[in-house]
Protein backbone atom coordinates (compact mmCIF):
# COMPACT_ATOMS: atom_id res chain seq x y z
CA UNK A 1 0.00 0.00 0.00
CA UNK A 2 3.08 2.00 -0.14
CA UNK A 3 3.17 5.36 1.77
CA UNK A 4 -0.20 6.49 0.82
CA UNK A 5 -2.52 7.57 4.15
CA UNK A 6 -5.82 9.79 4.60
CA UNK A 7 -6.93 12.57 6.25
CA UNK A 8 -10.48 12.86 7.48
CA UNK A 9 -12.09 16.33 8.93
CA UNK A 10 -15.49 15.28 10.07
CA UNK A 11 -17.68 18.30 12.06
CA UNK A 12 -21.24 18.37 13.35
CA UNK A 13 -22.74 18.90 9.70
CA UNK A 14 -20.21 18.08 7.10
CA UNK A 15 -17.57 15.13 6.50
CA UNK A 16 -14.43 15.39 4.05
CA UNK A 17 -11.60 13.15 3.15
CA UNK A 18 -8.18 13.34 1.42
CA UNK A 19 -6.36 10.82 -0.12
CA UNK A 20 -2.26 11.93 0.56
CA UNK A 21 0.78 11.05 -0.81
CA UNK A 22 4.08 10.65 1.69
CA UNK A 23 5.08 13.85 0.64
CA UNK A 24 2.13 15.78 2.11
CA UNK A 25 0.27 16.06 -1.21
CA UNK A 26 -3.29 15.73 -2.06
CA UNK A 27 -4.35 12.66 -4.65
CA UNK A 28 -8.15 12.79 -4.09
CA UNK A 29 -10.45 14.66 -1.66
CA UNK A 30 -14.29 14.18 -1.46
CA UNK A 31 -17.09 15.37 0.94
CA UNK A 32 -20.67 14.88 1.93
CA UNK A 33 -23.08 15.72 4.02
CA UNK A 34 -22.53 13.21 6.34
CA UNK A 35 -21.92 15.24 9.73
CA UNK A 36 -22.04 13.43 13.02
CA UNK A 37 -25.43 14.07 13.38
CA UNK A 38 -26.83 11.99 10.74
CA UNK A 39 -24.91 8.80 10.77
CA UNK A 40 -27.85 6.23 11.76
CA UNK A 41 -27.22 4.81 15.10
CA UNK A 42 -23.65 6.51 15.83
CA UNK A 43 -22.37 3.49 13.37
CA UNK A 44 -19.46 5.97 12.93
CA UNK A 45 -16.80 2.75 11.42
CA UNK A 46 -19.68 1.63 8.54
CA UNK A 47 -20.15 5.18 7.50
CA UNK A 48 -16.16 5.83 7.28
CA UNK A 49 -15.43 2.40 5.46
CA UNK A 50 -18.32 3.77 2.98
CA UNK A 51 -17.35 7.08 2.44
CA UNK A 52 -13.57 6.00 1.35
CA UNK A 53 -14.80 3.32 -0.22
CA UNK A 54 -12.12 2.22 -2.98
CA UNK A 55 -9.73 4.40 -1.51
CA UNK A 56 -8.56 1.42 0.85
CA UNK A 57 -7.69 -0.49 -1.54
CA UNK A 58 -4.39 1.94 -1.44
CA UNK A 59 -4.00 2.49 2.12
CA UNK A 60 -5.73 1.89 5.31
CA UNK A 61 -3.89 4.43 7.48
CA UNK A 62 -6.02 6.99 9.10
CA UNK A 63 -5.88 10.18 10.49
CA UNK A 64 -9.53 12.23 11.42
CA UNK A 65 -10.05 15.71 13.21
CA UNK A 66 -12.76 17.53 14.18
CA UNK A 67 -16.04 17.02 16.15
CA UNK A 68 -15.71 13.49 15.62
CA UNK A 69 -13.42 13.11 18.27
CA UNK A 70 -16.33 15.14 20.57
CA UNK A 71 -18.26 13.29 23.40
CA UNK A 72 -20.97 13.37 20.44
CA UNK A 73 -19.20 11.57 18.15
CA UNK A 74 -17.40 8.52 17.77
CA UNK A 75 -14.71 8.45 20.33
CA UNK A 76 -14.02 11.39 22.73
CA UNK A 77 -10.37 12.78 22.40
CA UNK A 78 -9.94 14.61 25.52
CA UNK A 79 -8.76 18.33 25.32
CA UNK A 80 -5.22 18.71 25.49
CA UNK A 81 -4.78 21.55 27.72
CA UNK A 82 -2.65 24.77 26.56
CA UNK A 83 0.32 25.70 26.13
CA UNK A 84 1.23 22.68 23.62
CA UNK A 85 3.15 21.73 20.85
CA UNK A 86 2.11 19.28 17.78
CA UNK A 87 3.88 16.40 19.96
CA UNK A 88 1.42 16.86 22.53
CA UNK A 89 -1.53 16.59 20.25
CA UNK A 90 -0.61 13.16 18.64
CA UNK A 91 0.43 12.02 21.95
CA UNK A 92 -3.02 12.48 23.54
CA UNK A 93 -4.94 11.47 19.60
CA UNK A 94 -7.25 8.31 20.75
CA UNK A 95 -6.73 5.12 18.29
CA UNK A 96 -9.83 3.03 17.01
CA UNK A 97 -8.83 -0.63 16.69
CA UNK A 98 -10.89 -1.50 13.14
CA UNK A 99 -10.75 -5.50 11.91
CA UNK A 100 -10.10 -3.42 8.33
CA UNK A 101 -7.79 -1.09 9.10
CA UNK A 102 -4.02 -0.26 10.24
CA UNK A 103 -4.52 2.50 12.08
CA UNK A 104 -7.19 4.95 12.58
CA UNK A 105 -6.64 8.18 14.97
CA UNK A 106 -8.83 10.61 16.20
CA UNK A 107 -6.39 13.90 17.02
CA UNK A 108 -7.89 15.62 20.14
CA UNK A 109 -9.20 19.21 20.66
CA UNK A 110 -7.51 22.20 22.47
CA UNK A 111 -8.82 23.96 25.75
CA UNK A 112 -7.42 26.84 27.53
CA UNK A 113 -8.03 29.63 29.94
CA UNK A 114 -9.40 32.30 27.30
CA UNK A 115 -8.71 36.14 28.02
CA UNK A 116 -11.84 36.32 30.28
CA UNK A 117 -10.56 33.65 32.86
CA UNK A 118 -12.93 31.11 31.85
CA UNK A 119 -12.40 28.04 30.44
CA UNK A 120 -12.32 27.87 26.45
CA UNK A 121 -12.45 24.82 23.75
CA UNK A 122 -11.58 24.12 20.08
CA UNK A 123 -11.71 21.15 17.74
CA UNK A 124 -10.11 21.08 14.35
CA UNK A 125 -9.13 25.08 14.45
CA UNK A 126 -5.31 23.46 16.49
CA UNK A 127 -5.07 21.08 13.14
CA UNK A 128 -4.97 24.11 11.38
CA UNK A 129 -3.03 26.30 13.81
CA UNK A 130 -0.09 23.64 13.48
CA UNK A 131 -0.82 23.69 9.86
CA UNK A 132 -0.42 27.57 9.65
CA UNK A 133 3.48 27.44 11.70
CA UNK A 134 4.79 25.27 8.51
CA UNK A 135 2.90 27.32 6.04
CA UNK A 136 4.12 30.94 7.31
CA UNK A 137 7.59 29.29 8.63
CA UNK A 138 6.93 31.66 12.38
CA UNK A 139 7.43 30.59 15.81
CA UNK A 140 5.21 33.41 16.75
CA UNK A 141 2.46 34.75 15.79
CA UNK A 142 -1.98 35.50 15.77
CA UNK A 143 -4.12 33.92 13.38
CA UNK A 144 -8.05 34.41 13.45
CA UNK A 145 -10.17 31.35 11.98
CA UNK A 146 -13.67 32.81 11.28
CA UNK A 147 -16.51 31.10 11.47
CA UNK A 148 -19.75 29.96 13.70
CA UNK A 149 -17.59 29.78 16.79
CA UNK A 150 -14.83 32.53 15.50
CA UNK A 151 -11.52 31.62 17.64
CA UNK A 152 -8.86 34.27 17.86
CA UNK A 153 -5.23 31.87 18.90
CA UNK A 154 -1.58 32.97 19.77
CA UNK A 155 1.30 31.12 18.41
CA UNK A 156 3.99 31.48 20.67
CA UNK A 157 7.65 29.58 20.28
CA UNK A 158 6.57 26.38 19.21
CA UNK A 159 3.32 25.94 20.56
CA UNK A 160 -0.20 26.87 20.88
CA UNK A 161 -0.89 28.90 23.76
CA UNK A 162 -3.90 30.31 23.55
CA UNK A 163 -7.04 31.53 22.33
CA UNK A 164 -10.65 32.85 22.49
CA UNK A 165 -13.85 32.00 21.46
CA UNK A 166 -16.50 34.92 19.54
CA UNK A 167 -19.73 33.19 18.57
CA UNK A 168 -19.62 35.84 15.78
CA UNK A 169 -21.34 33.83 13.45
CA UNK A 170 -24.04 32.18 15.51
CA UNK A 171 -25.23 35.36 17.19
CA UNK A 172 -25.45 36.57 13.22
CA UNK A 173 -27.34 33.21 12.73
CA UNK A 174 -29.83 34.09 15.74
CA UNK A 175 -30.07 37.56 14.80
CA UNK A 176 -31.01 37.31 11.60
CA UNK A 177 -33.20 34.20 12.05
CA UNK A 178 -35.17 34.82 15.28
CA UNK A 179 -34.84 38.45 16.74
CA UNK A 180 -36.70 41.75 15.45
CA UNK A 181 -33.55 43.03 13.76
CA UNK A 182 -33.97 40.45 11.11
CA UNK A 183 -37.72 40.40 11.15
CA UNK A 184 -39.76 40.56 7.28
CA UNK A 185 -36.50 41.80 5.65
CA UNK A 186 -36.45 42.23 1.94
CA UNK A 187 -33.59 40.65 -0.10
CA UNK A 188 -30.72 41.49 0.90
CA UNK A 189 -27.61 43.28 -0.60
CA UNK A 190 -23.92 43.56 -0.08
CA UNK A 191 -23.12 47.65 0.33
CA UNK A 192 -19.65 47.52 1.43
CA UNK A 193 -20.32 51.66 2.72
CA UNK A 194 -22.69 49.67 5.69
CA UNK A 195 -20.67 47.35 6.29
CA UNK A 196 -17.92 49.94 6.95
CA UNK A 197 -20.55 51.71 9.04
CA UNK A 198 -21.31 48.43 11.45
CA UNK A 199 -17.98 48.18 11.63
CA UNK A 200 -16.40 51.22 13.11
CA UNK A 201 -19.93 51.93 15.66
CA UNK A 202 -19.17 48.07 16.60
CA UNK A 203 -15.37 48.61 17.04
CA UNK A 204 -15.91 51.65 19.22
CA UNK A 205 -18.72 50.79 21.51
CA UNK A 206 -20.30 47.76 23.32
CA UNK A 207 -22.24 45.21 21.54
CA UNK A 208 -25.27 45.24 23.51
CA UNK A 209 -25.70 49.02 23.38
CA UNK A 210 -25.32 49.30 19.74
CA UNK A 211 -27.13 46.20 18.32
CA UNK A 212 -30.70 47.40 18.42
CA UNK A 213 -29.01 50.23 15.98
CA UNK A 214 -30.18 47.68 13.81
CA UNK A 215 -33.81 48.31 13.58
CA UNK A 216 -33.41 52.58 14.30
CA UNK A 217 -31.31 53.20 12.07
CA UNK A 218 -33.46 51.47 9.29
CA UNK A 219 -36.76 53.36 10.44
CA UNK A 220 -35.38 56.50 9.94
CA UNK A 221 -33.41 55.32 7.02
CA UNK A 222 -29.72 56.09 8.00
CA UNK A 223 -29.12 52.11 6.40
CA UNK A 224 -31.75 50.88 3.29
CA UNK A 225 -33.68 48.10 4.44
CA UNK A 226 -31.92 45.89 1.82
CA UNK A 227 -28.23 46.81 3.75
CA UNK A 228 -29.43 45.52 7.39
CA UNK A 229 -27.62 42.48 7.10
CA UNK A 230 -24.77 43.66 6.20
CA UNK A 231 -24.79 46.78 8.38
CA UNK A 232 -25.37 43.65 11.39
CA UNK A 233 -22.65 41.64 10.14
CA UNK A 234 -20.37 44.68 10.45
CA UNK A 235 -21.34 45.35 14.06
CA UNK A 236 -20.38 42.01 14.75
CA UNK A 237 -17.03 41.63 13.57
CA UNK A 238 -15.93 44.87 14.32
CA UNK A 239 -16.80 44.46 18.17
CA UNK A 240 -15.05 41.11 17.24
CA UNK A 241 -11.80 42.62 16.04
CA UNK A 242 -11.86 45.10 18.81
CA UNK A 243 -10.15 42.83 20.95
CA UNK A 244 -7.01 42.36 18.52
CA UNK A 245 -3.78 43.49 19.29
CA UNK A 246 -3.04 45.80 16.83
CA UNK A 247 0.71 45.40 16.94
CA UNK A 248 0.65 42.40 15.02
CA UNK A 249 -0.10 41.19 11.83
CA UNK A 250 -3.14 38.26 11.45
CA UNK A 251 -3.07 35.50 9.86
CA UNK A 252 -6.97 34.46 8.60
CA UNK A 253 -7.93 31.00 8.19
CA UNK A 254 -10.92 29.88 6.62
CA UNK A 255 -13.81 29.61 3.43
CA UNK A 256 -12.55 32.20 0.80
CA UNK A 257 -15.86 34.39 1.39
CA UNK A 258 -15.91 34.45 5.02
CA UNK A 259 -11.78 34.96 4.92
CA UNK A 260 -12.60 37.84 2.47
CA UNK A 261 -14.66 39.88 4.61
CA UNK A 262 -12.15 39.68 7.73
CA UNK A 263 -9.64 40.89 5.96
CA UNK A 264 -11.65 43.95 4.53
CA UNK A 265 -12.84 44.23 7.92
CA UNK A 266 -9.14 43.96 9.34
CA UNK A 267 -8.22 46.85 6.52
CA UNK A 268 -10.67 49.46 7.19
CA UNK A 269 -9.54 48.98 10.94
CA UNK A 270 -6.23 49.10 10.22
CA UNK A 271 -5.30 46.14 11.23
CA UNK A 272 -2.32 44.43 9.35
CA UNK A 273 -4.13 40.80 8.21
CA UNK A 274 -3.22 38.10 5.89
CA UNK A 275 -5.45 35.31 4.26
CA UNK A 276 -4.03 31.80 4.29
CA UNK A 277 -6.16 28.98 3.13
CA UNK A 278 -8.23 26.99 5.24
CA UNK A 279 -7.78 23.46 3.92
CA UNK A 280 -4.35 24.25 2.99
CA UNK A 281 -4.31 24.91 6.78
CA UNK A 282 -5.74 21.53 7.57
CA UNK A 283 -3.95 19.10 5.61
CA UNK A 284 -0.45 20.99 6.11
CA UNK A 285 -1.61 20.31 10.06
CA UNK A 286 -2.56 16.00 9.39
CA UNK A 287 0.72 15.91 7.67
CA UNK A 288 2.72 16.99 10.39
CA UNK A 289 0.86 14.42 12.43
CA UNK A 290 1.74 12.17 9.95
CA UNK A 291 5.33 12.69 10.17
CA UNK A 292 5.47 12.48 13.38
CA UNK A 293 3.66 9.07 13.99
CA UNK A 294 6.19 7.72 11.29
CA UNK A 295 8.95 9.26 13.45
CA UNK A 296 8.02 7.69 17.25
Amino acid sequence: MGNTWIAVDWGTTNFRAFLMNGDGACIEEKSAELGLLSVADKRFDQALKAQLGSWLNQTTNIYMAGMVGSKQGWIEAKYVSLPATPEQFLQHSVAIQQGWASSVKIVAGATCINACGQPDVMRGEEVQLIGLSRIANQNNFSAILPGTHSKHAIWHQGKLESFATYMTGELFSLLKKHSILGLNLDQQSLSSQTFYLGLELGYEQSLNSILFSARTNRLFEKIAEKDVLEYLSGLLIGNELSHLNREEKHYVIGSESLSNKYAIALDFLNYQGEIVSGQACFLEGMYQFYRLDLDK
